[in-house]
């Protein structure tokens, strides 16, 4: 802006009425949030040392983008990449707005994509397109091994396969398309017939660790052989850890294969407790938070559980830790 121009607006502020006042106040709160989300992106071009076409050191300014962001040019293959290509904010042309979907997923009560697209002027599917860059940056969050007492015990969700469309496509093309091992969830209610009592095949396992120091972790397992469970154990608990879980034989088989002390407890037939310091009560307490937390979105699809789970355990580090580590992953070529 000219600084003429800028000289007689600051002089006929006074001359504003109330509306125009908040007009203005309004637009720059705006204005602020962008440059400030902007100001995070092109930290990242800051850093750059090589072309991230060819891998050239040589590199020149080159204009801005539509976005605002500082465009960089290689000289060698004179191709033009800024600090937001190849990353997980690449073409979105309202980075503040997807900042603002990231503080609304850590927030107190996240809003549902209707609601927040609503209030953010955009369309639900584009909310719902941001959140899943968002989760995919989530997950990893909070990867440091676990350590001291951990409690150790699987949270069983219903598998889901919404916006699969098999059944369409197999009444569309019969032949080509197989007939789904199983009906949809809603058609048991309809039909008449009985869901399946106690754990079935229909049940996906979660994993949920918890320490005393205030480390979470919660990962989907593939299936529910011991070798998945133990693979995941050792990836997540350090060497020395004090392993807390119920009955099951996979974790007693981990916990000797490692050399770990090992407390089994039984919600059952006991004890719950061993020398007041050994249980799993954390993590149940972790389960049922768990499920608070899914329940406003009825069942998601079994293929974005992973991300919901991340979602969950990056809520449990904070709001700012949390958004300044999905910043850092979203911004990760």
């Amino acid at each position: 802006m000219e600084v003429r121009r800028f000289r007689s607006l600051c002089a006929n502020m006074d001359r504003l009425t109330v509306g125009q006042i908040r007009d203005l106040t309004r637009k720059l709160g705006e204005l602020d949030a962008r440059k400030e989300v902007l100001a995070r992106i092109d930290g990242r071009a800051q850093a750059l040392e090589h072309c991230l076409h060819c891998g050239a050191r040589a590199l020149v300014r080159w204009g801005e983008t539509r976005t605002g962001l500082q465009r960089l040019r290689c000289k060698a293959c004179r191709r033009t990449f800024s600090a937001a290509t190849g990353t997980a904010v690449a073409r979105i042309r309202l980075p503040e707005k997807l900042a603002l979907v990231l503080r609304d997923m850590l927030g107190p009560a996240p809003s549902s994509c209707r609601a927040l697209a609503a209030r953010l002027g955009l369309d639900k599917t584009t909310v719902w397109r941001w959140r899943m860059r968002i989760l995919a940056a989530l997950r990893g969050i909070g990867a440091a091994r676990l350590a001291g007492i951990v409690e150790a015990d699987e949270k069983y969700f219903r598998e889901s396969r919404k916006g699969s469309r098999e059944w369409v496509r197999h009444a569309r093309e019969p032949s080509r398309f197989p007939k789904p091992d199983r009906p949809r969830w809603r058609d048991f209610h309809r039909l008449g017939l009985l869901l399946p009592a106690g754990l079935s095949k229909w049940q996906v396992p979660v994993l949920t660790l918890a320490d005393r120091v205030g480390a979470r972790r919660a990962d989907m397992l593939p299936d529910r052989r011991a070798e998945s469970l133990v693979a995941v154990l050792d990836a997540h608990i350090g060497a020395d850890a004090v392993l807390c879980s119920d009955g099951d034989g996979a974790y007693g088989l981990f916990a000797h294969a490692r050399r770990l002390p090992h407390y089994r407890l039984n919600a059952k037939t006991g004890p719950k407790v061993i020398d007041t310091a050994f249980h799993i009560q954390t993590v149940n307490n972790l389960h049922g938070r768990f499920e608070a937390f899914m329940r406003p979105f009825c069942g998601p699809a079994t293929r974005y559980l992973p991300g919901y789970a991340a979602w969950f355990v990056a809520r449990l580090a904070g709001t700012r830790p949390a958004q300044d580590a999905a910043w850092h992953r979203m911004l990760a070529a």
